[in-house]
């Protein structure tokens, strides 16, 4: 986009946007807590275990404990030139499942490479886990065709995102109807930023017939920070204000539109600008520099086969059809459509969280409650962790550890109490 359609673009967000601030949510998250014994029942990978080890050595130690299937399906087509989208999926069938089965849901930028220390995490605890990549993301299809737009982060409606997920939902299904003991226990899903919007649309949309019997969502993106909270200047109030306000919701994809804040430096630049960190664990996503730098080098991952939709999973910035697809979306995720969701909901808050709203996330607990019976806790429950950034599961052990045990023990008071 040529700088002076850029500067218009901001002028009409900014002007758009012009409303004040948007309004604040008094009722705070309480701080986590976690009993050692939560800990011990539930185990996690510490840093060490897998410094240095590659996305496939991580894996290959799941396979130790389970088998994996590698499969695709074809989404919807894009919007923009009527392409097929191949969606790519994995699943991890635990040899001797013990607490049913986990469904990961990725966030922006994140694919099933960038999740297999958790994927090991959940195997090891006794879960199948299942996951897909999103469309533009991952090992799926590319969404903008040419070199210098494969890496871009885009989407052309966010709700194919979650047409995808019940797709893969649906096959999911399929494979566990089966075997009559897997049919039985219980199927929950793990989403992470964005993937925690594309959850909640699909809980909602679903209400008592969703399969999923709980839901845990580690800093999910019900408000992406669209621009520095603590600047004064017109245009960043005005970006956050248009966000908030649910943007234009274009009703037809523009991957040409960018802006200087959107469009990104591509996945080369972006890499080497945190290379060029001088303190590195000030990153924004985490303060594990080891789990961040091997986060960059398994987004440089290589698919080959008929079920790759993409050969390698680099995706840098994002389109500014994604960032108004985004923005629509959390408005729709965390609005008065959330009281439809019927199954319990945990919600992890970053303290330290600068790539998504914390008060968008108090507001989504506020919708999903809002028919609770008085005197109750209501569905969804939402924790804090003061010193976590937005990347909880790939922070520091003394962050990272009671996070995800505090989330499997809560699948487990699901599982307990039953449907």
């Amino acid at each position: 986009m040529s700088q002076p359609r850029s500067w218009l673009l901001a002028c009409v967000i900014g002007l758009c946007g012009w409303s004040g601030s948007p309004p604040a949510h008094a009722q705070a998250f309480a701080q986590l807590s976690v009993t050692p014994e939560t800990t011990r029942r539930h185990p996690v990978s510490p840093e060490a275990r897998f410094a240095n080890t590659g996305w496939q050595g991580i894996e290959q130690a799941t396979l130790a404990l389970a088998e994996r299937r590698i499969g695709s399906f074809e989404g919807v087509p894009t919007a923009w030139s009527d392409r097929p989208v191949r969606i790519h999926h994995r699943s991890y069938v635990h040899h001797h499942e013990q607490r049913g089965a986990v469904l990961i849901v990725p966030g922006f930028t994140e694919g099933l490479t960038l999740y297999q220390e958790v994927i090991h995490d959940l195997v090891v605890n006794g879960y199948s886990v299942y996951i897909h990549d999103h469309r533009g993301q991952g090992f799926s299809t590319r969404l903008l065709s040419g070199a210098e737009q494969a890496d871009k982060g885009h989407v052309d409606r966010f709700d194919h995102l979650v047409t995808d997920l019940e797709a893969f939902v649906a096959q999911v299904r399929q494979q566990r109807a089966s075997d009559p003991l897997r049919a039985r226990r219980p199927l929950f899903v793990l989403a992470h930023s964005m993937g925690g919007a594309v959850v909640a649309l699909h809980l909602a949309r679903r209400g008592a017939d969703t399969p999923f019997a709980a839901a845990a969502l580690f800093t999910p993106m019900f408000e992406p920070t669209v621009a520095p909270r603590a600047s004064a200047r017109w245009l960043d109030r005005g970006l956050r204000n248009w966000c908030h306000a649910g943007a234009f919701g274009l009703p037809f994809s523009v991957p040409v539109l960018s802006s200087a804040r959107t469009r990104g430096g591509g996945f080369e630049a972006d890499r080497a600008a945190f290379e060029a960190m001088k303190d590195p664990a000030s990153h924004p996503q985490t303060h594990s520099v080891a789990r961040h730098r091997q986060r960059w080098e398994n987004r440089t991952a290589r698919c080959d086969g008929p079920d790759c939709g993409h050969v390698d999973a680099r995706v840098a910035g994002a389109t500014f059809q994604w960032v108004d697809q985004a923005c629509a979306a959390a408005d729709a995720a965390r609005g008065p459509g959330a009281a439809r969701i019927d199954v319990p909901v945990w919600l992890l808050q970053g303290g330290q969280d600068s790539v998504v709203e914390p008060e968008a996330q108090v507001q989504f607990c506020e919708s999903v409650n809002a028919r609770r019976v008085p005197g109750s806790t209501g569905r969804c429950v939402g924790w804090r962790l003061p010193d976590a950034r937005h990347g909880v599961l790939v922070e520091v052990d003394r962050i990272r550890q009671p996070a995800l045990a505090s989330a499997l023990s809560f699948f487990d008071d699901v599982a307990r109490r039953g449907p």
